[in-house]
């Protein structure tokens, strides 16, 4: 059987479609490696949603363009935002590609690894592999695993590229939400972590209303799950019902991701964003007060003054946010925001990043120390150093996986398993702990 090898870049939602690509890919006849060495086939799927994110996805297609130049590699393919972005601009650059395919044709890549000689091309209308019919192959044995109820995005904020390279918000059915969280939880899933462009606005486009609260209520009568966790809410479809519904179910971990990019009602408007990002704090701290927080902001924006930034810098000095992501802003021709004036340099969006990482680093130094003497459930993810020694990484409630701190905890246990952690220290973003039973 050949060999291929898939390497997955950007956010979880990315790393769900990856799933599923494996799984297309190895039902089509190829078994998936992690060694390149092995494989005779690529597949990069991509990600162009920042700067950044699109560098890495130039990299590794370069990476492994001269491994396909060096006879080792047969066929290489790219996948994913980059290609529904660029379009058939890639094959020239790339020349050692043999094939590219964009977010709305995914389900034909295996196909594209049955194409011979020369560069072939799929391309389509905005989209992404959402439906559980398409066979996924998990790419963590842990007992954690990424739901993705829905693709695309209605919004149109000024700086994202995202309803251009995934199309206009699609809310998978509820009935195979639960069917397939079922089949995860009987395959021993016991964290389900919920994803999507919006999560918050799950059902409005089918079933005509904001079902998440359902969704979530629905969720939780599954036996075998254990926790339930949200990420990507947006503050324009936050209710009281659903942060009444998380507050109120064990099940659901008392955690919320939503990016606020920023406060400044000025800059909130040139984005294209709800103007009253404080609005959304006082429901979730009124409904839900116990929720650990995490949002993303962004400076630099086109037009953001000093007053703007400090306005951004004392709300979060406030101490609303458990967890801080902050990036630099990043321009893009092909966006609205484009043409807004005047920019700001990347030098002063940089040092704006630093002050707020800063800030935010002081504040989680505080609220970790207040939690030493506590207790927190916790669940292994993997050993640290030899195994005789006992010491473990694992997340507590209020950590979501590979975006959050970690807690190091000491005591008999195995990965997967949650335990009950006496909190000890901290240090950084991280906790340390003793299994107490």
């Amino acid at each position: 059987m050949p060999k291929l090898c898939l390497v997955t870049l950007g956010c979880p939602k990315n790393i769900v479609e990856g799933e599923h690509i494996a799984g297309i890919v190895e039902a089509g006849g190829w078994e998936i490696t992690t060694d390149i060495r092995k494989a005779s086939a690529a597949i990069v799927h991509t990600c162009s949603f920042i700067a950044d994110a699109a560098d890495e996805s130039v990299n590794a297609i370069n990476a492994l363009s001269g491994l396909r130049k060096q006879g080792k590699l047969e066929k290489l393919i790219v996948s994913g935002c980059m290609v529904q972005e660029k379009g058939q601009a890639l094959a020239a650059r790339f020349p050692q590609v043999t094939g590219f395919i964009g977010t709305g044709g995914l389900e034909r890549i295996s196909g594209l690894l049955g194409c011979h000689a020369g560069q072939h091309f799929i391309s389509g209308a905005p989209g992404g592999l959402l439906e559980s019919a398409h066979p996924r192959l998990l790419s963590s044995t842990l007992p954690s695993a990424y739901l993705r109820i829905s693709e695309g995005c209605n919004h149109k904020c000024s700086f994202c590229l995202i309803p251009r390279l995934r199309g206009r918000y699609k809310s998978r059915s509820m009935k195979s939400l639960v069917e397939e969280a079922r089949e995860l939880a009987d395959n021993g899933i016991r964290e389900l972590v919920l994803i999507g462009q919006d999560t918050s606005f799950y059902g409005r486009d089918n079933y005509g209303r904001l079902a998440l609260p359902e969704l979530l209520r629905k969720l939780c009568r599954i036996s075998d799950l254990k926790w339930i966790r949200v990420l990507y809410a947006h503050p324009a479809s936050l209710t009281r019902e659903l942060a009444d519904t998380m507050a109120s179910n064990e099940k659901i971990c008392s955690y919320l991701d939503m990016p606020l990019q920023h406060i400044s009602t000025s800059v909130l408007r040139a984005m294209k964003r709800p103007p009253n990002a404080r609005k959304a704090l006082l429901l979730l701290k009124k409904y839900f007060p116990a929720v650990s927080l995490r949002t993303t902001f962004i400076t630099g924006f086109p037009g953001e003054t000093e007053d703007d930034f400090s306005e951004m810098y004392d709300c979060i000095g406030e101490g609303w946010f458990d967890n801080l992501g902050v990036f630099e802003y990043s321009p893009h021709p092909d966006v609205a925001s484009a043409g807004i004036k005047p920019a700001v340099t990347p030098k002063i969006a940089r040092q704006r990043k630093k002050k707020l990482m800063l800030l935010q680093q002081k504040i989680v130094a505080a609220k970790n120390a207040a939690l030493i003497g506590s207790k927190a459930e916790t669940l292994i993810e993997r050993a640290v150093g030899d195994l005789r020694l006992n010491r473990w990484m694992g997340r507590t409630r209020f950590m979501a996986p590979e975006i959050d701190g970690s807690i190091i905890v000491h005591g008999k246990t195995a990965p997967g398993r949650f335990v009950n952690t006496a909190i000890t220290g901290a240090t950084g973003y991280d906790l340390m702990g003793e299994i107490t039973a």
